[in-house]
């Protein structure tokens, strides 16, 4: 019995690794990184946010086909005879699955951490002459878009995984297959 139970927790778990890899690894590619400010720094709001955004919702859209993976393996399997393993790859990718398909703000599907509007109210900001103080310096902190100099918030959402190379360890890599690239906190104006 015990055995079954571990066969099967294991297929799921490493059913929603698997869906998770892709943004967990691709973006932290040396080619990827696009002189984006260390992490945990604010990242400046220019074009390289904006590119890796876009590249960001790209491999969070794509990774949908690792979720297939395990749900395929888990039918084969399960169309011949019942195994634990199975039954855990089969749940833990329609897991994967439904969780981005749960829509979240404004009843938005996919339940994306990168979605077009937010992209494109950043490129706004960036674009904008922001008169908010003498010199205007727009950085995307954990918690908003605001001025480094004034401290003046022009855009209250939080941040997501920008895909930069984190300094956590094993505790980061943790937290970033919990959430799926979404913020780790979220504003109040945001709920």
């Amino acid at each position: 019995m015990l055995d079954s139970v571990l066969q099967f927790f294991g297929g799921f778990v490493f059913a929603i690794i698997l869906a998770r890899t892709p943004l967990i690894v691709l973006p932290r590619l040396t080619a990827l990184q696009n002189n984006l400010a260390p992490f945990p720094n604010p990242q400046p709001v220019d074009e390289q946010l904006l590119s890796q955004m876009l590249v960001l919702r790209t491999i969070w859209n794509l990774s949908f086909l690792f979720a297939l993976l395990p749900l395929a393996f888990g039918y084969l399997i399960l169309s011949t005879f019942a195994a634990p393993i199975a039954f855990g790859l089969f749940i833990g990718g329609g897991w994967s699955i439904l969780s981005r398909l749960m829509p979240s703000d404004g009843l938005s599907i996919p339940n994306t951490p990168y979605p077009y509007e937010l992209i494109h109210e950043l490129n706004e900001l960036r674009v904008e002459e922001s008169s908010c103080c003498s010199g205007p310096d727009i950085v995307w902190e954990v918690t908003a878009v605001r001025c480094s100099n004034c401290r003046k918030t022009h855009l209250s959402k939080s941040r997501p995984d920008l895909g930069r190379r984190r300094s956590d360890g094993l505790v980061g890599k943790i937290r970033l297959l919990m959430l799926d690239g979404h913020p780790i906190v979220t504003t109040e104006s945001e709920d």
